[in-house]
């Protein structure tokens, strides 16, 4: 038997992470009548704090860093009741890469640059691997900024868009190190400041498998077989997770070349709790100098970064990326450790085994929240679909990190996004 919410809802809103609950209260605001439906049993997404049993010690599974120019999640952290605690960068940093131990000069904004000098020979929109294949004749550097891509975006360069890469690092517009701030608590407490915002709105474990356009709105079909109607949807999920949905003829050919653009990212993040933070000493080019991070040339996708806050424990974040990632899916926790500790011994010497804690989290091939920061256009794909996406179409837009107006693949990208769904809805609703 079909079970059938009727109530004439203003707005459904279809997924509770950032993007999603960040639009709904935009809607509570406006005095809108909404629903949210969220496929798991939490919301927050991507955002996903471990903490432990005595509340000494938390880590981050998914987003963590922020700066000022963030202000929408900076707001938040504060509205939630926590500040901003600097992250360690000290002046004299150096990133390098693993063998050659060589510092690395060259930042993920250099890429905009050029891919333009590229499309002035040819088309940018293709491959990012191919590009770099024919215009860096240097194959040590080409591994290095494959490596580097594939870290930063959690997609191999085989895969990504040239073009539409282009246009995602134009929009993080901030001339400050993203990484300069953490919050001083769990970001889980962001989370729950926002579902309380909206806590009558939210039903759990309601994955929508169906969007049907009527007359007068939208149906829509869950997994557990229950009905609802609204008059207008934001679809704030991924747009691989959306393209998972069955949506109604018309629908479908609006969105489905725009949806099928995209390819999810895949990440495991693991952080290492330490006594001494031995990395900050480390003899470069005949120097002292401090290793803030290491790019994996020969392990693409690869690289380890200082995460410790300017007065806090010592820690080490190795992030693992792209198809390294999916790769070591499957395998036994033990494995990833000992993939993860090969690689920061094969740097920094055995010290680095003398860890006192650690943290594993992945984010691979999830149904609901695709994998890695958010999804990247494929070399197939349109390159202009987040202009397709972000736009009401029939009241119906959508609303992801992806589609951020600034600061795509971050916590602010989300934010920005689903502010935006829920003001342009709104409009062409009046």
């Amino acid at each position: 038997m079909m079970n059938t919410k009727m109530s004439d809802y203003d707005v459904i809103v279809i997924g509770a992470g950032l993007a999603g609950l960040t639009a709904a209260k935009a809607l509570h605001e406006k005095g809108k009548k909404y629903l949210i439906l969220e496929a798991t049993d939490r919301a927050g997404g991507k955002v996903s704090s471990k903490v432990s049993e005595d509340s000494s010690r938390y880590f981050e599974q998914g987003a963590q860093f922020v700066n000022k120019d963030m202000t929408e999640i900076v707001k938040l952290i504060e509205e939630a009741g926590m500040t901003l605690e600097e992250t360690h960068i000290p002046e004299d940093l150096v990133v390098i890469s693993e063998k050659s131990r060589e510092p690395i000069r060259f930042d993920f904004k250099d890429i905009p640059a050029m891919l333009r000098e590229v499309a002035e020979t040819e088309s940018a929109s293709q491959s990012l691997a191919s590009l770099l294949d024919k215009h860096v004749g240097n194959k040590r550097k080409r591994q290095i900024i494959k490596s580097f891509v594939a870290s930063e975006t959690t997609v191999n360069s085989d895969y990504i868009n040239a073009e539409a890469l282009e246009d995602l690092v134009s929009r993080i517009t901030t001339t400050n190190n993203e990484l300069n701030y953490q919050a001083s608590g769990p970001l889980s407490r962001v989370v729950r400041y926002l579902e309380t915002i909206n806590e009558e709105a939210i039903r759990y474990l309601e994955p929508v498998v169906k969007v049907k356009a009527i007359e007068n709105g939208y149906i829509l079909k869950t997994k557990n077989k229950t009905k609802y109607h609204a008059k207008a949807l934001i679809m704030a999920v991924p747009p691989t997770a959306a393209a998972r949905i069955e949506f109604s003829s018309s629908l479908a050919e609006h969105y489905d070349r725009y949806l099928k653009s995209y390819v999810d990212g895949a990440v495991i993040k693991m952080t290492f709790v330490y006594d001494d933070p031995f990395w900050r000493e480390q003899a470069i080019k005949g120097k002292k100098r401090t290793v803030y991070g290491v790019i994996y040339a020969a392990n693409e996708g690869v690289n380890v970064m200082d995460s410790s806050k300017a007065e806090g424990e010592n820690r080490l974040t190795l992030f693992i990326g792209g198809d390294k990632a999916k790769e070591l899916a499957s395998v036994p926790i033990e494995v990833k450790e000992f993939f993860a500790k090969e690689r920061l011994i094969e740097v920094f010497g055995d010290e680095a085994e003398m860890y006192k804690d650690y943290e594993i989290s992945e984010w691979q091939g999830s149904p609901y929240c695709g994998g890695g920061y958010g999804a990247m256009v494929h070399y197939k794909g349109e390159p202009k679909a987040r202009e397709h996406l972000k736009e009401p179409f029939n009241n119906l837009v959508f609303a992801s990190t992806e589609l951020g107006p600034q600061f795509p693949q971050f916590m602010e990208g989300a934010i920005r996004s689903g502010q935006y769904a829920a003001k342009r809805l709104v409009e062409e609703m009046q």
